[in-house]
């Protein structure tokens, strides 16, 4: 595959003004990435250079023997693939191209092979639904460990997508599935699709998808090949350009309606989660209702949850000193600042807390100087804050060990 030079200035362009705007990790997607892995290496390595973390997301049909150093020397050490069947037939019917069952499950082996960390993430429809736990089965005969399966979402061009789209059931029964996986098949299992908090009937499906919030316009956004900017890979909005003036900054302030409560439905109005979650997946209730402030079509307000207790769950121990994890990348905001371990592992948090963590990076810490720190007197409110630090491996026990990198 050739890359032509208006391509190349755009890889030249979106790398710089990753790094100048402190972008803390990036995700390379497509297409397929590898296609143009050699073509785009020199501004992945300016990206890595400029410390920013690198994942790829490819369905490793291209991961042919050279390709694996590469992305070592780009520091990547896992990757994100897809297979959307164990049947060969019915995967490459879905994937409208012959051989990819064979293909996909030869980049696995080798990606395995060199070492590399592989999730596998199954897209469902209607047409595989009944495949999930079998393709579970099949990834982790391959030596797979991480499975997901994610629900598709309607394409904004799709003339009729009803054949494949799911129904509100057909989505609560992907998260069955998972957990029975997860139980049954000792796989960490994941959908890495955002669903509303009102889709789901029981605590264990609501705990399961907990984890995932809407990323959009607020944590993160997409830089299409044409260098214009998205909220997500889902949507269609585009809010400027790298290429342009002003670039990703710009871009990024012209996204402000995705981070505040002028795309929540009105029918979230009276809900206690609506901050939350925000009324569910705005990229699919704007291809399915019509509006970036419909209703996300797998919401069921009939049957909002109760906001949970704050109490903490964790064993909060105040005798313990504890230290910030090594390695964490900080960025100061208007609104306080971000601590950052891992694409799922980071904070938004207040001016307080971040200057409390730029003040005791390197040290051990007790749970009463950070009560200090941020003018908390309340034990309570303080275990919270802690729990919150340590579910997200932002803060650790003094005496535990720290990685020597980041978790992926």
């Amino acid at each position: 595959m050739t890359t032509t030079d208006e391509q190349i200035s755009i890889y030249d362009k979106a790398s710089t003004e990753i790094v100048d705007n402190r972008v803390f990790n990036v995700t390379a997607t497509g297409g397929e990435p590898l296609a143009v892995l050699k073509q785009a290496y020199p501004y992945l390595k300016r990206l890595t250079d400029g410390g920013v973390g690198l994942s790829f997301n490819t369905n490793l049909t291209m991961f042919t023997k050279e390709k694996p150093q590469l992305l070592k020397d780009l520091g990547v050490r896992s990757v994100l693939t897809s297979l959307m069947s164990e049947d060969p037939e019915l995967n490459d019917e879905l994937a409208n191209r012959p051989n990819t069952h064979h293909d996909v499950t030869r980049g696995i082996r080798l990606a395995l092979d060199e070492g590399f960390g592989v999730l596998v993430n199954m897209v469902v429809t209607k047409k595989n639904l009944h495949d999930i736990y079998a393709t579970a089965e099949y990834v982790k005969s391959l030596g797979v460990k991480s499975f997901s399966a994610t629900k598709a979402s309607t394409p904004i061009n799709s003339q009729d997508f009803g054949a494949y789209a799911l129904s509100p059931d057909e989505v609560r029964l992907i998260i069955q599935e998972l957990v029975l996986i997860g139980d049954n098949l000792g796989l960490t299992t994941d959908s890495l699709e955002f669903y509303s908090m009102c889709a789901f009937y029981t605590q264990e499906a609501r705990d399961f998808t907990a984890s995932r919030t809407c990323t959009a316009g607020k944590t993160a956004c997409t830089i299409g090949f044409d260098g214009q900017v998205r909220p997500c890979s889902h949507a269609v909005q585009t809010y400027g350009s790298v290429i342009k003036s002003g670039g990703l900054k710009q871009a990024w302030s012209n996204m402000r309606p995705w981070r505040t409560d002028e795309y929540i439905p009105t029918g979230c109005s009276e809900c206690s989660l609506r901050n939350l979650c925000r009324g569910g997946c705005r990229s699919e209730a704007f291809v399915i209702n019509g509006s970036l402030d419909a209703p996300d079509p797998y919401c069921d307000y009939d049957n909002v949850p109760l906001r949970k207790t704050l109490s903490p769950k964790m064993e909060i121990d105040f005798s313990t000193e504890y230290r910030f994890k090594q390695g964490m990348k900080l960025r100061e905001e208007d609104f306080g600042g971000i601590l950052f371990v891992a694409p799922a592992k980071w904070a938004g948090v207040t001016r307080d807390l971040y200057h409390f963590c730029q003040e005791n990076l390197n040290k051990k810490f007790t749970l009463d100087a950070l009560g200090q720190g941020l003018g908390l007197d309340d034990r309570l409110a303080i275990s919270q804050t802690a729990e919150f630090l340590l579910k997200k491996s932002i803060i650790k026990k003094g005496g535990e060990k720290n990685e020597s990198r980041n978790d992926s």
